[in-house]
């Protein structure tokens, strides 16, 4: 028996343990003092700790002991080191992360830092050492040396994918806008309209369930810092959740925050750049990436003061392109976090935000004052006006360079809306409430910045939710946050009716008539056991891949000859699913499933689409994206979506809150908390409470080790 194999037997038939684990210490001074690491019966670790730095080092070895292998990747994608275990293909993102300095900027700034930062990022940088000590050959293959800055880069990595992927849109100068692969939901409501008068909030980011999008659970109670929710893999901050008082919600989307320069070159014998009449030197220099299973590969980075060349050199055009973002030097992420964490109500909530170092990003909040807030967030310059910043700028004057940064105060924010409700899944502020005052007019292009981002069928869905419901009740935010309503089946199960009425001889055939019969009969929700869902979206797929389905958006049905088309469709899918199910009439989590390792359980939910989104696009609250498994056809795992879903309640009591995420706790296969998640929540669209109070968290216990830190 291996000693992950152990672990797991002494914690269920031995209960508590306390133990006490040996330290390693880190560089420079941390505060002294004693933390316990609690796991309760999801294997979530509770920390309680006297300090700050000794809250952090055992929340850094519980994270290492429940997910070493990606704290290795994260790591190494963050500092350019991701091709030496994946090969070439992962070049361009380490050329990206040295070209930002994101291997270089931390190491330096840790030692100035303020020292609440330097116990927190070192604390748990010898937490996960300090696991790695004790357990060498885990995860060998991808296994990096931590360094106490490392924690900082992953969480500025993640940061930068926002602003880089504008650039990298405006360096296109595509005329179509480019969504962003993630998406997630957020709402709040007020107290004016929850059934026992707490604010409600909800967080439920949709990423890969895979890489540096991970999130991690956690619960910690450090010294001052009292905080509950999901950080990234790698790093101790606290991305979502909240803490005693207040908590905050993200979502993908946000001002103009960065813009690329279209600078006139020379090689005169020297590269230069030439801006306000005078050429500049360009530095130079050259990167070298270790690849695995290949030569070392060299790649030549160049700098100019707008910000990094962002393409290649054209000598014969003379031009290159430079990208420009305040967070291309920022370091300051986690500074935000802790004034995030130790936050009493949303106003300090979003006074922390306006020290920008958050991506654009939506971000609500929510306090135990009844307080709900929304800003629509970012480092963003005040451009000059003239000129058009979704493109490449002239870069040979100073006329279009930026020089500060809007306020807060400028940006799209609101407070209390007189709805008392708002929600923001990815779509524009004018239609995140019935009667938005958050209006386009008011505010420049550049600040409200709505591209792909105008509304989506999750907008318009709680949309419908929130605003018919003057008195939400908890269980109601449950159903609500893990809805699974499919707004699109009723127009589909239209065109059904419509086809057998028009043509009665089409279900003239026993086996037709009852396939049409079960599909009608579905009411839209894609649960595990509903019949009729599966063939719905198999036939809607065909038909999106082969017909123009504009006409059912345009004016609600299709024209005729689509329609007889469309039938053609749906036997063929009949014939189709009866070949490889042995049946057309599945229940949804027959085809649909969720878990990992061989382990698969039904799933409820979808995303889905093909063809013309606004008629055939589908995806459900909890939002469930599937691939079909290629060892075993017509099996469609769950991979991304909802993953880390938190609801929240603020009341004079203090905060409750609920998570819910697709597999499991740990990382390890044997451990019994890889997939009990998956198994005993999603799969049945349940949550877990998070046992915020102690009282509560020592009734389900499952074990618990004691560290002492001695702070040098």
């Amino acid at each position: 028996m291996d000693r992950r194999s152990t672990g797991a037997t002494v914690r269920s038939w031995l209960g508590m343990v306390a133990c006490v684990v040996a330290l390693v210490v880190p560089a420079g001074p941390a505060t002294s003092g004693e933390a316990t690491l609690y796991r309760d019966t999801w294997g979530v670790p509770h920390v309680y700790a006297d300090t700050e730095a000794a809250g952090y080092y055992a929340l850094g070895y519980a994270q290492a002991e429940d997910r070493l292998e990606d704290i290795y990747l994260a790591i190494r994608e963050a500092t350019g080191q991701m091709a030496e275990v994946k090969g070439k293909g992962a070049l361009e993102n380490d050329y990206l992360m040295r070209l930002f300095h994101n291997d270089t900027l931390h190491a330096k700034y840790l030692e100035t830092a303020p020292k609440h930062v330097q116990d927190a990022i070192r604390g748990f940088a010898a937490g996960v050492r300090a696991y790695c000590a004790e357990h060498p050959d885990e995860a060998a293959a991808v296994k990096i040396e931590i360094a106490d800055w490392h924690p900082l880069a992953v969480g500025r990595a993640m940061i930068l994918r926002w602003p880089i992927g504008t650039m990298m849109g405006d360096l296109r100068n595509s005329p179509e806008p480019v969504k962003p692969a993630m998406g997630s939901n957020q709402w709040a409501v007020s107290p004016k309209r929850s059934a026992d008068g707490r604010a409600i909030l909800l967080s439920d980011p949709h990423l890969t369930w895979e890489g540096m999008a991970v999130l991690y659970e956690s619960r910690l109670h450090a010294g001052a810092m009292h905080t509950n929710g999901y950080s990234l893999i790698g790093t101790p901050m606290m991305a979502i959740g909240h803490n005693e008082r207040t908590g905050w919600a993200l979502t993908t989307g946000g001002p103009d925050t960065s813009d690329v320069y279209r600078i006139e070159i020379r090689n005169e014998p020297r590269l230069e750049y030439l801006y306000d009449g005078v050429w500049k030197p360009i530095e130079e220099g050259e990167f070298t990436f270790k690849v695995k299973d290949a030569e070392p590969v060299r790649a030549t980075f160049r700098y100019t003061h707008l910000g990094p060349v962002i393409s290649g050199i054209d000598l014969e055009k003379k031009v290159a392109y430079v990208g420009a973002s305040p967070y291309t030097e920022q370091v300051g992420l986690y500074e935000q976090f802790y004034a995030m964490g130790m936050a009493k109500d949303v106003a300090e909530v979003n006074a922390a935000l306006e020290r920008h170092q958050y991506n654009e990003q939506n971000v609500m909040s929510a306090d135990c004052n009844g307080t709900i807030a929304y800003v629509r967030n970012g480092a963003t310059p005040v451009r000059p006006e003239g000129f058009d910043f979704k493109r490449p700028l002239d870069g040979t004057t100073s006329k279009t360079a930026w020089t500060k940064l809007h306020p807060q105060a400028e940006l799209v924010t609101i407070v209390n809306p007189e709805q008392g409700y708002m929600q923001n899944c990815n779509i524009s502020p004018v239609n995140m409430m019935v009667g938005s005052p958050l209006v386009p007019e008011k505010y420049p292009p550049h600040v409200y910045n709505t591209t792909w981002d105008q509304n989506n069928p999750r907008g318009r869905r709680t949309i419908e939710l929130l605003h018919n419901d003057a008195s939400v009740t908890s269980d109601e935010a449950k159903d609500y946050a893990l809805d699974i309503h499919d707004r699109l089946a009723r127009s589909w199960q239209g065109e059904l009716r419509r086809a057998s009425e028009a043509d009665p001889s089409w279900t003239a055939d026993a086996e037709m008539k009852k396939a049409v019969e079960v599909a009608l009969a579905w009411d839209g929700d894609y649960l595990p056991d509903a019949r009729g869902a599966a063939l719905l979206k198999f036939w809607r797929l065909k038909c999106g891949e082969k017909l123009d389905l504009a006409p059912l958006h345009n004016d609600g049905r299709l024209d005729d000859a689509t329609r007889a088309e469309a039938k053609k469709l749906f036997r063929a899918t009949i014939d189709e699913m009866t070949q490889k199910y042995g049946r057309w009439d599945i229940p949804w989590g027959e085809a649909h499933v969720v878990g990992r390792g061989g382990r698969y359980f039904p799933a409820p939910g979808a995303d889905f689409d093909k063809g013309n989104k606004d008629a055939n696009f589908s995806e459900t609250l909890m939002d469930v994206r599937s691939v079909e498994d290629p060892t075993k056809p017509g099996r469609f795992v769950a991979n991304s979506g909802s993953m880390a879903v938190i609801l929240m309640f603020f009341g004079p009591d203090g905060v409750e809150s609920f998570t819910c995420t697709p597999w499991g706790q740990s990382g390890h296969a044997d451990s019994p908390h890889y997939v009990d998640q998956a198994e005993k929540l999603y799969s049945r669209r349940e949550m877990k409470n998070t046992w915020w109070k102690k009282a509560d968290l020592l009734e389900h216990v499952e074990s618990q080790k004691t560290f002492r830190w001695p702070g040098k």
